[in-house]
C-alpha cells in the first residue's frame, strides 16, 4: 500500500474507532445493542447510575413536548414510585419519542434507560411548565432516556 493510501486510511480509522468508542463508551453497549439494565428502585437513584430498568408511576397532568432542530419531537413527564398519584416531588424525569396516550393521565411504566443529569435537555422552560402543575425537583434529579418501555 502506498504511503498516500495509508496517510487518509489510517487517520479515518483512528476517528472512527474513537467515535465509535465513544458512543459505547456513553451508552454502555455498541451501537445498535441495548445494554442491560440493572433493577433500581426510584428511591435509590441517583446520577451515579448508568443503565437502570425502573418501575413506577407517569404523571402525564402537565403535558410537555420538545422538538429539536432535526424535528424529532420528545415527550417529556415524571416518574414517581409505583402506584403513587399524589407525589409531587419529582426524582427522575422521562424524556421519550413515545406519546402518551391522550386520555391517560397516569401509567404504571416498566422503563429500561440510560441515566443522565438533566443538562440542557431539560430545559428552564420545562422546569416552570412542571412548576407550574404544582411539582417541585428533588436534589439531584436525573433525566432518563429510555430503550424500552413496559406499560
Amino acid at each position: 500500500m502506498n504511503k498516500t493510501a495509508l496517510a487518509v486510511i489510517l487517520p479515518f480509522l483512528a476517528v472512527a474507532g474513537g467515535a465509535l468508542g465513544l458512543i459505547w463508551w456513553d451508552r454502555g453497549a455498541p451501537p445498535g445493542f441495548n445494554p442491560t439494565p440493572h433493577p433500581t428502585s426510584l428511591s435509590e437513584l441517583t446520577r451515579d447510575h448508568r443503565v437502570v430498568q425502573v418501575k413506577g408511576t407517569a404523571h402525564y397532568e402537565v403535558r410537555l413536548s420538545q422538538t429539536m432542530e432535526g424535528g424529532d419531537v420528545f415527550w417529556i413527564f415524571p416518574l414517581m414510585a409505583p402506584g403513587d398519584t399524589s407525589a409531587r416531588e419529582i426524582v427522575a424525569v422521562v424524556r421519550t419519542p413515545r406519546q402518551p396516550e391522550h386520555m391517560v393521565t397516569y401509567e404504571d411504566l416498566t422503563i429500561d434507560a440510560i441515566v443522565r443529569p438533566p443538562g440542557r435537555l431539560i430545559t428552564p422552560e420545562i422546569q416552570d411548565k412542571l412548576e407550574e402543575g404544582g411539582y417541585h425537583f428533588g436534589d439531584g434529579f436525573v433525566l432518563l432516556e429510555p430503550f424500552r418501555i413496559e406499560g
